[in-house]
């Protein structure tokens, strides 16, 4: 027999929270959004298809407020996101649908994400081509995506150039040290940045003249 929706209830803590009471108990909460979504009022008789289903209105919203939750935090990648509400123990089914509505109201775009991300990377830490591919490859964006982030962040300013400013820098940092450590310290950082062998051969070779150096 199918249960019968016997009261519903503001609850005491939220007030844009509802308590479904079926056959006199608690059935389950939901949003005053799914409530009204799904049109449901008391004496009404409820189907086990109903039931889960005003279940799955609640999972979905719930999805979807911490998927922009994160979002507000800062952009992420289609996969970043995926990976967060996986962990939060949504069901694929869930996660599908949230996402491709965030994609549908463009607030969630992998080649929009790339772009930014490269440029405010090479910003706030200078950092080689190589480096830089491996953390938008992690991000799970496509070899299309990667490339156009590599090209946004390079554009102004060229790896090599990047490299040189940096290694200027840090020889600044270190002119207090005999210079086989400082030479050793900036060869070995920019390495760790990412930056290619060329690049950074090239630059300590001009190591007595660095702060000189222009490029075209």
């Amino acid at each position: 027999m199918s249960p019968q929706v016997t009261d519903i209830q503001v609850q005491e803590k939220r007030k844009d929270r509802f308590s479904i009471f079926l056959d006199g108990e608690f059935a389950f909460g939901v949003d005053q959004d799914v409530l009204l979504q799904s049109g449901i009022a008391k004496g009404d008789v409820l189907t086990p298809a109903q039931v889960q289903a005003m279940i799955g209105l609640e999972e979905r919203k719930n999805a979807r407020d911490k998927a922009l939750r994160l979002l507000a935090v800062r952009a992420r990648s289609e996969k970043e996101l995926t990976d967060r509400l996986r962990q939060a123990k949504y069901s694929v089914r869930i996660i599908e649908e949230v996402i491709a509505e965030l994609k549908r109201l463009k607030l969630l775009n992998d080649s929009d994400f790339a772009v930014m991300f490269a440029r405010n990377r090479v910003i706030t830490k200078p950092t080689g081509e190589y480096m830089l591919k491996q953390e938008l490859k992690a991000k799970g964006l496509s070899e299309e995506d990667i490339q156009n982030g590599l090209d946004a962040a390079f554009q102004e300013k060229p790896e090599q150039r990047q490299a040189l400013e940096l290694a200027i820098k840090l020889k600044a940092r270190h002119r207090q040290d005999e210079e086989i450590k400082a030479r050793k310290k900036v060869n070995d950082h920019l390495l760790r940045r990412g930056f290619s062998w060329d690049i950074v051969n090239d630059i300590m070779d001009k190591w007595d003249n660095l702060e000189e150096q222009t490029l075209e």
